[in-house]
């Protein structure tokens, strides 16, 4: 995968070295760090990009991240916020449904089962549970910063911009 940064080199997004390479060879992007490895083709070799930068600077819309179970996991890096487990997960509302409480990023938590029925449809001040941290609205980078796979030369855009 390869980070995809605006003109001024604040990140967009990821995508494969096959588009990204498209990208590069057609003149609308430049690469700003390799891997070090090579790319062949019929006519020349290419350094492998790691992290380009397009040429000309393309206005993006703040990209949200859809609030789904599937996001909430990653963001509580699928642990109990409540015990640590990583066994029967499922979704919590901090705040009840019947208390008024929203299905939102920051009231939706995930728990595992033993938790869930614990706490119950209870306010979390009239248990004795208490949250590892209070859940967040994340943006699209804080899950490109989470990936597995992220690379090192990546960390000075993702965490702060060049």
């Amino acid at each position: 995968m390869i980070l995809i940064l605006n003109a001024d080199y604040t990140p967009l997004t990821i995508m494969s070295l096959k588009r990204a390479f498209r990208l590069v060879y057609k003149g609308k992007a430049e690469v700003v760090t390799t891997k070090g490895e090579s790319i062949m083709t019929d006519k020349k070799a290419y350094d492998r990009p790691s992290v380009i930068r397009l040429t000309k600077f393309v206005y993006f819309p703040y990209k949200r991240v859809t609030l789904s179970r599937y996001n909430i996991y990653r963001r509580d890096e699928y642990k109990c916020l409540y015990c640590g487990s990583k066994d029967a997960l499922t979704l919590d509302h901090v705040i009840p449904k019947s208390k008024g409480g929203p299905n939102s990023w920051n009231n939706l938590a995930t728990c595992c089962m033993s938790c869930n029925i614990t706490k119950g449809d209870r306010m979390l001040d009239e248990t004795n549970m208490k949250l590892s941290y209070k859940p967040f609205t994340p943006n699209y980078l804080f899950f490109i910063n989470k990936m597995n796979k992220m690379h090192e030369d990546w960390k000075p855009y993702i965490m702060g911009g060049k």
